[in-house]
């Protein structure tokens, strides 16, 4: 079950119209935090059926409740075609809007190395099943050769909404710079890496930030009166939950989800809840930082000023560094593992 997207009414409404601007956009935020329900949910204002469309859905162009400027926008969107990428996989990626394009007639079945007999048959009667295994045989040079020139020679316009783009290397970056120049690209990343800066130079950045409390308290009472869960204490439940989820969407269904195959939910398990999303880490980096300096200067002013004391108790506290140093770093990569 994937959170509602509770509190999210104003971020969806303000995604669904930058989308509908043309922007390019990327969502960000921490894991779980709830970018991808917010991005379906944003394409649903522009879709309204939740399933991958060969096109858009505009209204009939001459109904007579449409202003003139909104039948002027649905002739533009007569032709836009949406392609919704879940895959996570670079090659997976290419091969989903392949297969979308294939679907809408954008690229010819001859372009990605099909048998020519496939051009003469109407797309929409294609079976996908029987152009997979070729396709999934391209590389990933060939499959890109074939997208940009068809979205290129399209007349209509292409919304490109990618589920998340945070592992997207460097070595991606020239496809995607392409497919921005002919088409409009939406998606979602946890981190930015700064190899890709020409990519998100070229997007607008919506946060993403975890739901107020009120919001997650309101998806907790629901999935609760949902699964007809049976708790001892339910205010205690809902505001344990509430606090160690932090606001994370996906910390709270983690939760919720584990108390559901309890049969009866007691004060003790309440208790014994916990979630990383609730859990604070202070950073000593720059604190360590200061007190490397402060030990490598004191020694050099030990040096200069011939006292040999002060150059012991700083070759002590350079030993206390270092040690400190490597139980950080030891019980950093225990908390990763």
């Amino acid at each position: 079950m994937q959170a509602t997207p509770f509190g999210r009414d104003e971020l969806i409404h303000e995604v669904a119209n930058e989308i509908k601007k043309g922007k390019h956009l990327v969502l960000t935020g921490a894991i779980g935090v709830g970018k991808s329900s917010v991005l379906r949910e944003s394409l649903k204002h522009i879709e309204r059926r939740v399933s991958e469309r060969r096109h858009f859905n505009p209204l009939t162009e001459n109904a007579p409740q449409l202003t003139e400027e909104q039948r002027q926008c649905r002739r533009r969107s007569r032709n836009r075609v949406l392609i919704y990428i879940t895959e996570s996989q670079a090659k997976a990626q290419f091969v989903q809007i392949a297969k979308r394009l294939l679907e809408t007639g954008i690229i010819k079945p001859s372009a990605l190395h099909l048998a020519k007999r496939y051009d003469a048959i109407p797309h929409a009667e294609l079976e996908w099943a029987e152009l997979q295994r070729t396709v999934n045989r391209l590389g990933i040079r060939d499959i890109s050769a074939a997208i940009i020139p068809a979205i290129y020679a399209y007349e209509g316009k292409v919304l490109v909404a990618v589920d998340d783009m945070t592992n997207l290397t460097p070595t991606q970056q020239a496809f995607w710079l392409a497919i921005y120049e002919h088409a409009q690209v939406v998606t979602c990343a946890s981190s930015r890496k700064s190899g890709l800066n020409k990519l998100w130079w070229k997007m607008k950045i919506i946060d993403v930030p975890p739901l107020k409390p009120e919001a997650a308290t309101a998806l907790v009472r629901d999935y609760i009166a949902q699964q007809g869960m049976m708790i001892e204490s339910p205010d205690l439940y809902i505001g344990h939950v509430v606090k160690q989820a932090n606001g994370n969407p996906q910390a709270i269904m983690d939760m919720l989800s584990e108390s559901a195959k309890e049969r009866v939910v007691n004060k003790q398990q309440i208790r014994a809840m916990r979630h990383a999303a609730g859990v604070s880490y202070l950073d000593f980096t720059p604190v360590m930082i200061l007190f490397g300096v402060a030990i490598v200067s004191t020694r050099y002013l030990a040096m200069g000023i011939g006292d040999t004391a002060l150059y012991i108790l700083a070759g002590i506290g350079a030993a206390l560094f270092l040690a400190i140093r490597f139980l950080f770093m030891k019980g950093a990569g225990k908390a990763s593992g």
